[in-house]
């Protein structure tokens, strides 16, 4: 997993730790800088992945793309102790006891077409092993000696080789990450998001729900008590059904529902996710992200309430929390609904709570809630988080109304 991430002059963000848990969530008051987040580990995943880093890739990885003066923190002016412009990002991750550090620079700073150059740097075991080596190979006389040392030195290097494979930890685990903001037409399967391969917008849900194992989709139907009148979905692989007259041509999405409610003889009861409620899809596209041994065991989703009631948000994050930890997956979420906090166990270590703010320079820092206030109501009943959240108690609220 990843551990710790440290951002440096990414948008609002000038420089920001964050200790990671299993599942993370942030709250804020709108315009803090919470999405920034997100894209801040987008960005680095992209320089990892690519040779070359424009616009357009940033753009396809959810990454909001403007001038490069603006992709980079403008707000250093305003503080005391860091007057010097700096037109670099710098951003670092620890997974797993190593830490790869992504540095880029903007070609032009003024054309928001503008490449970015990169520099990669994994600092592992081996790094340090090697700077040691290097050292006592400069330092002995002995021929013996060093000839030993070198022959390390080589092996040494052999090893770091191996660190760029597809299968080193640090790849595997950033190398699908993306940011999922989900668009109901995009669920449905409907206009130009019915084209794209990502999903980062919901499309291909059909896909991804045809894709699960046998287990899996067992596991995922276990789930209908959230929607109460499903009773099951159907997956047309051959896209039969559009021409008996269950959808019009508008859709691209061959996922259909059962209604229980509805009479069942000659599937009377069936119909297409052009018809179905947001609320269904939404659902049924973050649990299938968390069932799925197909999709990104590291991902993030932005405004995870979307369309969901807030009794639904409570219930779908006790869940995901669970299959975060059976599934062995990390999320990121950012949230502006209350009730998504009453789905949280701050006991937990692996479920961590983050309040996201400006400070006095603009500059976006977070700070996590380890502990639920203990307070009452008059009654003398403990509040819930999201009680909490809205009465002040946690932040992450304006305290300007």
């Amino acid at each position: 997993m990843v551990e710790e991430i440290n951002i440096k002059n990414f948008k609002s963000i000038a420089n920001d730790t964050i200790s990671l848990g299993r599942v993370n969530v942030f709250i804020g008051e709108n315009g803090c800088g919470k999405s920034n987040i997100l894209e801040a580990i987008a960005f680095a995943n992209a320089l990892k992945k690519y040779s070359v880093v424009d616009a357009d890739i940033l753009y396809n990885n959810n990454i909001r793309v403007t001038k490069p003066t603006l992709m980079v923190n403008q707000f250093h002016e305003k503080d005391k102790n860091n007057k010097k412009e700096n037109h670099t990002i710098d951003i670092s991750l620890k997974i797993d006891n190593e830490t790869i550090y992504c540095v880029a620079t903007a070609e032009n700073k003024n054309d928001i077409e503008s490449n970015w150059s990169k520099n990669l740097k994994i600092s592992s075991k081996n790094n340090v092993l090697l700077e040691k080596l290097k050292e006592e190979y400069t330092q002995t006389n002995n021929p013996e000696v060093t000839k030993q040392i070198g022959e390390n030195i080589l092996e040494i290097i052999k090893n770091i080789e191996e660190e760029k494979d597809e299968n080193h930890i640090v790849t595997k685990n950033l190398k699908d990450f993306a940011i999922y903001t989900l668009n109901t037409q995009a669920l449905r399967g409907i206009g130009h998001f019915s084209h794209s391969q990502k999903g980062l917008f919901g499309e291909n849900l059909d896909t991804m729900m045809a894709n699960l194992s046998k287990k899996e989709t067992e596991k995922l139907k276990s789930y209908s008590y959230f929607i109460e009148w499903f009773e099951d979905f159907v997956i047309d692989t051959k896209d039969e059904l559009k021409t008996k007259g269950y959808k019009l041509n508008h859709s691209k999405s061959l996922l259909y529902f059962k209604d229980k409610f509805m009479p069942k003889k000659t599937l009377a009861n069936l119909f297409s996710s052009e018809n179905a409620n947001e609320g269904i899809l939404h659902i049924l596209f973050y649990l299938t992200m968390m069932i799925s041994t197909k999709t990104p065991n590291f991902f993030a989703i932005d405004n995870i309430e979307t369309s969901l009631n807030p009794h639904l948000c409570s219930e779908l994050m006790k869940e995901m929390c669970k299959l975060a930890k059976e599934n062995d997956k990390q999320i990121l979420i950012t949230t502006h609904n209350p009730a998504i906090l009453d789905g949280l166990n701050l006991f937990d270590d692996e479920i961590r709570l983050f309040e996201v703010k400006r400070n006095e320079y603009g500059h976006t820092k977070t700070k996590r809630i380890k502990l639920k206030p203990n307070e009452e109501n008059s009654f003398g009943e403990k509040y819930k988080l999201s009680e909490l959240w809205t009465r002040g108690f946690l932040g992450a609220i304006s305290n300007k109304f």
